[in-house]
């Protein structure tokens, strides 16, 4: 089917211009049943082939059929890889549509750039693509936006239509705006239900294998700040686990990851290992009597969660006896109230070869 934009003709030519259009759609179809990776031979001299005729040269991972601005007629979505070496490459993105073009009175088939803030590429490998409905409209036909994400998990980017794409068709400015980009090595995530993107580093936390994780929400024009390439600012960060607290968390070598583990241990069910497991005999005694300053305002049944903002610590060797390890935490109450960030220093101890948490400073 061929969308119908502000096609002012009656007659002979409106009916003409129609069996042009659908003729143009029907043969592009045809292409994208073809496979991408081989030169099509013995097709009819009529058939316009994405690989063969307008991408010449360019390895084209695949083509999708997905309404991508809204108008009920779905558009052809292009991936195809560039500047390969044996079977990688950066990959990017085009969008074709049936927009009808004034100057000859005809529809035709116009390419859109999908462009990454600073000419970035779209991802590595070819990414998987929804709409989403992120970014609240005006006024108008409602319009959702595309999220494009890899499989690996390190590419997230979003893509909003800024206007009607025609006549005349145009891409200048671009007619799908990047409204958020996110890339990293070590993860990123974003969940359909929140909105909200996570993106996980390693980067200064290598040691002890920690992670931390920075949050974002969409604000009015997605996730930069309108009118700019720049995110908008985490509304939360917290250093974690990558994949949970190890089983054999008593046992690691990093006295950081004990001090970790057990605020990270707060609000969990019969947790295993327990709090007390962390400390030395002395702190497990006031943990118990409620004794222990271990940054909390909310007493112990009725805190909710905890999380620790920032954490530093010495390098220790294997004959490290004691060590002193430093958080910025904050706690959350069963009441939904949210202590403001406390920092607790840890005087860190071995007993029996393993780290424990002996005295807290605050």
């Amino acid at each position: 089917m061929v969308r119908r934009r502000n096609l002012r003709k009656t007659g002979r030519q409106q009916h003409c211009a129609f069996r042009l259009a659908r003729l143009v759609a029907v043969m592009l179809l045809l292409t994208v049943l073809l496979p991408a990776c081989t030169v099509e031979e013995g097709l009819p001299e009529y058939v316009i082939a994405i690989s063969r005729d307008v991408l010449r040269g360019k390895n084209i991972l695949g083509v999708q059929r997905l309404d991508t601005d809204s108008d009920g007629v779905d558009e052809w979505l292009t991936f195809y890889r560039f500047d390969q070496v044996n079977d990688r490459g950066p990959v990017a993105a085009l969008i074709y549509d049936v927009v009808f073009d004034p100057a000859i009175q005809l529809p035709v088939v116009y390419p859109y750039k999908l462009r990454a803030p600073y000419e970035n590429y779209l991802a590595q490998d070819k990414p998987e693509v929804t709409l989403v409905d992120l970014v609240p409209e005006s006024g108008g036909v409602p319009r959702k936006e595309l999220v494009f994400r890899t499989k690996t998990k390190t590419d997230l980017a979003f893509f909003r239509l800024t206007r009607d794409p025609g006549p005349p068709p145009t891409d200048n400015p671009p007619l799908y705006r990047c409204i958020g980009f996110f890339r990293s090595p070590d993860g990123v995530h974003f969940d359909e239900n929140t909105l909200e993107v996570s993106v996980t580093s390693r980067t200064g936390y290598e040691r002890s294998d920690l992670v931390r994780k920075h949050f974002y929400r969409p604000e009015a024009d997605g996730y930069f700040i309108t009118g700019t390439n720049t995110l908008v600012s985490p509304f939360a960060a917290i250093i974690d686990f990558p994949a949970g607290i190890p089983t054999d968390i008593l046992d690691t070598p990093y006295a950081e990851k004990i001090v970790l583990a057990f605020y990270r241990t707060f609000g969990k069910t019969d947790p295993q290992p327990k709090h007390v497991d962390y400390l030395s005999t002395q702190a497990a005694a006031e943990f118990q009597e409620g004794k222990l300053k271990y940054g909390s305002p909310f007493p112990l049944n009725e805190i909710k969660w905890a999380v620790v903002k920032e954490l530093s610590y010495y390098p220790t060797q294997d004959d490290t006896q004691s060590t002193i390890v430093t958080v910025k935490v904050q706690f959350r109450s069963t009441s939904d109230e949210l202590s403001s960030l406390t920092e607790v220093r840890w005087t860190m101890i071995r007993v029996a070869g393993r780290w424990k948490m002996d005295y807290p400073q605050s």
